[in-house]
């Protein structure tokens, strides 16, 4: 690789990532606070962020050993995910019994099994952690990924690109014809799996052909300036807000992905320019860092904030603050002394920048 883009994918640690990650974590937590944004582009964003992530931490392990240890990837990716979750899932279930509002069991075993996403496409996408339906997609996307990696690897290297783009395009094909022809409805198409793995599928393409150099040139070429990644923004919002419902339902989930993977690329090349420095600020990289967690406990926190006397606004604030709060006690009770006990982390483990929202 010769560019200097190509030289900086080849650092362990990406700039502008975790800010981005605080960004997508933002949208979330602004849209459940009633503002006018989708907040599904930030569910969306993190899904290419960790398809991107991911695969690259794959293909580099593939590179060394010409394999991937299997039982060493989803010990790491359980000590990273589950202590947070089950805290949360643990916590949540008992402040809802101590409420008299207990768990159906049907619930309590999705939520236990990382089946939310399955839970809410024939229940609906209501109750304490209906939010958690994009960790099941996750979780799936972990499980399987690395198997499917390890037979697309058999493939001839050119290869791969087209398959994955082809998963991309059936993903999308699959989830256009559950909506319009089979009429299953926004909640399934929604959150399923098999209906949303396209965003996924991008991330993990866009880390495949990045490891290439004429490709690292095309992303470069793609922002010449710092005024770029403002029309691909443009372009996000005419798609969300111009399409129409079966387009947004159909095709639409896999326009918004590609920009958001257009749009994180050329935040990868612009990354501490003038105008996006900031994503690198310490406390945007902070709570980036605390994006899973704050994710989990968004909608308890914003929800103690609303029960304060006062003004909206200064309701939205304290939910908020409470929000971090929670996800900083987190972070730095629950996570960080996991990941101390499971030993370093290699030198190309991607998960650190790529923990879903």
């Amino acid at each position: 690789m010769g560019s200097q883009f190509a030289q900086r994918l080849t650092q362990p640690h990406l700039p502008a990532l975790d800010g981005l990650r605080a960004v997508a974590v933002s949208v979330v937590i602004a849209y459940h606070l009633g503002f006018p944004i989708s907040g599904d582009l930030g569910v969306t964003g993190f899904f290419v962020l960790s398809g991107f992530l991911i695969t690259r931490l794959l293909l580099a392990e593939l590179d060394k050993t010409g394999g991937i240890d299997l039982g060493r990837f989803y010990l790491r990716r359980s000590a990273r995910i589950f202590p947070a979750y089950f805290a949360f899932l643990a916590g949540s279930a008992l402040l809802d019994a101590v409420r008299g509002e207990p768990w159906p069991g049907q619930l309590v075993l999705a939520g236990a099994l990382y089946a939310v996403n399955y839970y809410n496409a024939f229940h609906g996408h209501e109750g304490p952690i209906a939010h958690a339906w994009s960790l099941a997609v996750e979780e799936q996307f972990y499980l399987l990924w690395p198997l499917g990696l390890l037979l697309l690897w058999r493939l001839p290297r050119p290869w791969i690109g087209p398959a994955l783009g082809t998963l991309v395009l059936g993903s999308m094909a699959w989830r256009s014809w559950c909506f319009l022809g089979l009429g299953l409805g926004p909640q399934y198409v929604y959150n399923a799996f098999e209906t949303r793995m396209d965003a996924l599928a991008l991330g993990c393409l866009l880390a495949v052909l990045l490891r290439q150099d004429r490709w690292c040139r095309v992303a470069e070429g793609l922002a010449p300036g710092a005024g770029w990644p403002l029309l691909t923004i443009a372009l996000v919002g005419l798609s969300r807000g111009l399409g129409s419902r079966p387009y947004h339902y159909a095709v639409g989930f896999t326009v918004d992905a590609a920009l958001l993977a257009l749009l994180m690329t050329q935040l990868l090349v612009l990354a501490g320019r003038p105008g996006w420095a900031w994503l690198d600020w310490g406390p945007m990289r902070w709570l980036g860092r605390i994006s899973y967690p704050l994710y989990l406990w968004h909608l308890l926190g914003t929800g103690l904030g609303r029960r304060l006397p006062g003004p909206e606004s200064l309701q939205a604030l304290a939910g908020i603050l409470v929000s971090i709060g929670l996800a900083a006690a987190s972070w730095y009770l629950i996570e960080r002394p996991v990941l101390r006990l499971r030993g370093p982390a290699p030198a190309q483990d991607a998960k650190s920048q790529a923990e879903p929202g």
